[in-house]
């Protein structure tokens, strides 16, 4: 069966939330026999994905562009970051998979509750009171819905694992 990817421009959504867009328009898990497949037996859909920033360069094969952040809601501020995802599972509101982005810097305000780990590179994320931190490979961070933060890479990308809820409004 072939996999449909949706593309909408809704205004006011972060660039990340096409994650859940793009997932959204299968309602379906995403089967873990490689990046976006389906299984043709039921022992390859538990088949186990496993991110890690130990062990060499993440795995980008199966990465989309995801367009101009702008086009999704963020707001650059700096550069001309280029976004990427991958979808790995989504049902129910839940999205999870890989995300990157190119060097510079975005404002976003956040469409659904993440937990992250970045896997390679480095984003320095500052919030709305002025907190910031720079994650590094290995870091986990945990954002709310509706929460504004600034984006920022300076090096060449970063690559996070994500696992995105929405919640009701």
């Amino acid at each position: 069966m072939a996999r449909r990817v949706c593309h909408y421009r809704w205004p006011g959504l972060g660039f990340i939330a096409l994650a859940c867009l793009v997932s959204a328009c299968t309602g379906e898990p995403v089967a873990n026999d490689g990046p976006g497949s389906k299984p043709d037996s039921m022992e390859q859909a538990t088949a186990m994905i496993v991110y890690s920033p130990r062990g060499g360069p993440v795995d980008e094969s199966g990465l989309i562009p995801l367009g101009p952040p702008e086009e999704l809601g963020g707001r650059v501020l700096e550069g001309d970051p280029q976004i990427f995802a991958r979808i790995d599972y989504s049902a129910n509101g839940v999205t999870a998979g890989l995300f990157k982005a190119t060097t510079g810097t975005l404002e976003v305000t956040f469409p659904f509750t993440e937990h992250a780990t970045i896997l390679e590179g480095q984003v320095t994320i500052t919030d709305s009171t002025g907190q910031s931190h720079l994650f590094k490979a290995g870091d986990s961070y945990f954002i709310r819905q509706g929460q504004v933060i600034v984006w920022e890479v300076k090096g060449k990308q970063v690559i996070k694992s994500f696992f995105n809820t929405v919640e009701p409004q």
